[in-house]
């Protein structure tokens, strides 16, 4: 296909997804029309985009995708066929380079151990009861919420945990992208600080509205929050396209941590967390917004 006929379905579909951007009150009759919707949108899109290498990646069990400019963006993990999923044919992720893919496959996540959680709840009221569950979920858990979500904190603290869970405000910086940031109690993680972090080769996860979109800045490498953490030393990040509702964050995450828990990648523990929210809540957009970057 040609990429402006790619372009003009991703824009389509990307509307019916982002009708639930504002919530589901508004909609919530609607819901089931507007699943359908999505659906469909999305089996165009996965027509012109994912059917012409259906055979090439036919005996693929992972695949690992780098997004030309504009396609960042796409939910690759619910295009579909009419029948299935790409999400179910495939384990996937994403790189925002052929080089950062490349360096990501020789550098496996460490086993979820040592977990920081950071909720900074002074923006986001729910931010601090998120990390302190994801804390308590592993024997060396450590949450800073309150008055200790500071980057300071983090930045002393980051650098020993093999799993960073980050719930806070985001803000996605279309005009200069290296200027995105997580909003901590004390000041602003930016792409340009997160990239000073000296991280494990562990799972960063980014609970935070929109912190999985990237920009341009010459080249054609992808820059922005994910980019700046997978720079810091993370092996694999996990961060989202749009907003998610909370409480449905809430139920991802429990799965996706479950998973990890027991011994699955991130990539099997993102697809398990994606099947168990999608049973319950049909609609892409409640289960499609979290991507795995850097490798499976």
């Amino acid at each position: 296909a040609s990429f402006d006929a790619v372009q003009a379905a991703w824009r389509l579909a990307r509307f019916q997804l982002d009708a639930l951007r504002h919530g589901t009150a508004p909609v919530q009759a609607h819901l089931p029309v507007l699943a359908r919707r999505a659906q469909q949108r999305l089996r165009d899109l996965h027509a012109l985009l994912w059917a012409p290498l259906a055979e090439l990646l036919e005996d693929a069990t992972r695949v690992l995708v780098v997004p030309a400019e504009g396609l960042a963006g796409v939910p690759y993990a619910a295009l579909h066929d009419g029948l299935t999923a790409v999400g179910q044919r495939h384990l996937l992720a994403q790189a925002p380079s052929v080089q950062v893919a490349l360096h990501g496959l020789k550098r496996p996540a460490l086993p979820a151990r040592a977990v920081l959680a950071v909720g900074e709840c002074s923006r986001l009221p729910h931010a601090g009861a998120e990390a302190e569950r994801v804390a308590a979920l592993f024997p060396a858990g450590r949450a800073l919420t309150g008055a200790d979500a500071t980057l300071a904190a983090l930045q002393a603290q980051a650098p020993s945990a093999d799993v960073l869970h980050l719930a806070c405000h985001a803000q996605f910086r279309h005009d200069n992208p290296m200027f995105s940031a997580l909003h901590l109690l004390d000041g602003p993680l930016t792409a340009e600080r997160a990239e000073a972090l000296a991280l494990r080769p562990g799972v960063v996860v980014l609970s935070a509205c929109e912190t999985g979109l990237s920009g341009q800045t010459g080249g054609h490498e992808q820059v922005g929050l994910v980019r700046a953490f997978l720079v810091a030393g993370a092996a694999r990040v996990l961060a989202s396209l749009w907003p998610v509702d909370d409480a449905v964050t809430a139920f991802f995450m429990d799965h996706f941590y479950g998973a990890l828990q027991r011994g699955l990648s991130p990539a099997q523990a993102l697809g398990d967390a994606q099947t168990a929210v999608a049973c319950r809540h049909p609609h892409p957009s409640f289960w499609a917004g979290f991507v795995l970057f850097g490798g499976w």
